[in-house]
């Protein structure tokens, strides 16, 4: 529960914008399939492998053309939400590199076990060993010589929203927070549909789950570790500044789980826009790209403004 007090202070403080679906549509960027073409050209990427612990997390280091890699650069680490990957849907979390490329960043995505070019089962995926691999893509990250790593930020998707909050409240090298749809709760949340599958997973070890898009095998350390996770609490030790963006009709993670994280956390810079007609996604599996373009345009341009 966040203390009274801190939640009236950092709504005070908050820039909270309702964007307007107008305003949205003339901030965004032309069709991907178009600005992608040439926007990568501009870009740099590299498959890396990144140890962590016992294994090694796949990742994607982009970064800009111009300037080669003698060049510093302010990072940006990107982590996808449940059952998605590196490149998020839609291909959300690519442009969003372009697009922080463009305006001279650098950025990482990484797979979690059992997703993308992770090698790792699904099975071995657990919230810790998430919060882990993360924090080994940040030494990383800081080991380069072309990182200046006084300004590197993470962006979160859904549960990657989650995972970024316990990072930016318990380690002092994240310098800027930013949310997609960010399931930003203790426990499992937004995921509490799936305790109707914990009995069997303490029965078996495991359960397979079906999620529509794809089956996930979760082990029974999966559940606990989710369980027992306090990320909206630990926001409260975040003080840098930090931008929470949710769909407005969203019915995975409800909005209202970001206006709350924007007052539990510790900063006294946050933007909170709440995106109408936006579904958890931004209607990125739609024709009409509009929303899903001016969130990523939205997030690189806040980056360049805060890091």
């Amino acid at each position: 529960m966040s203390h009274p007090f801190r939640f009236g202070r950092a709504l005070v403080a908050a820039t909270v914008v309702l964007a307007l679906a107008a305003g949205v549509a003339a901030a965004a960027p032309p069709a991907h399939s178009n600005a992608s073409k040439a926007i990568t050209q501009r870009m740099i990427e590299q498959q890396v492998w990144i140890p962590s612990g016992d294994h090694m997390v796949p990742g994607t280091y982009a970064y800009p053309k111009a300037g080669g890699t003698a060049a510093t650069y302010p990072a940006v680490l990107m982590l996808h939400g449940f059952g998605s990957t590196g490149d998020e849907v839609g291909n959300m979390y690519l442009h969003e590199a372009q697009q922080l490329a463009l305006r001279g960043y650098a950025s990482l995505r990484i797979d979690f076990a059992g997703s993308g070019l992770n090698p790792q089962p699904f099975a071995g995926n657990t919230y810790d060993g998430m919060v882990g691999d993360s924090l080994a893509a940040l030494d990383w990250l800081i080991a380069r010589g072309n990182t200046d790593d006084s300004r590197i930020g993470v962006l979160g998707f859904s549960l990657g929203g989650k995972l970024v909050a316990t990072i930016g409240g318990t380690d002092a090298r994240v310098k800027a927070l930013a949310s997609w749809s960010g399931a930003i709760e203790n426990g499992l949340g937004s995921l509490a549909f799936l305790t109707a599958y914990y009995a069997e997973a303490q029965a078996n070890g495991h359960v397979v789950v079906d999620l529509g898009w794809r089956t996930v095998d979760l082990s029974l350390a999966w559940f606990e570790t989710m369980m027992a996770s306090t990320a909206l609490d630990q926001l409260a030790d975040y003080s840098g500044p930090m931008l929470l963006v949710a769909g407005e009709v969203d019915t995975t993670v409800n909005p209202d789980v970001s206006r709350h994280a924007a007052g539990a956390s510790g900063s006294f810079d946050v933007t909170l826009r709440i995106i109408p007609g936006a579904d958890h996604i931004y209607n990125v599996l739609t024709p009409d790209q509009t929303l899903a373009n001016g969130v990523i345009k939205l997030t690189a341009d806040w980056f360049k403004a805060k890091l």
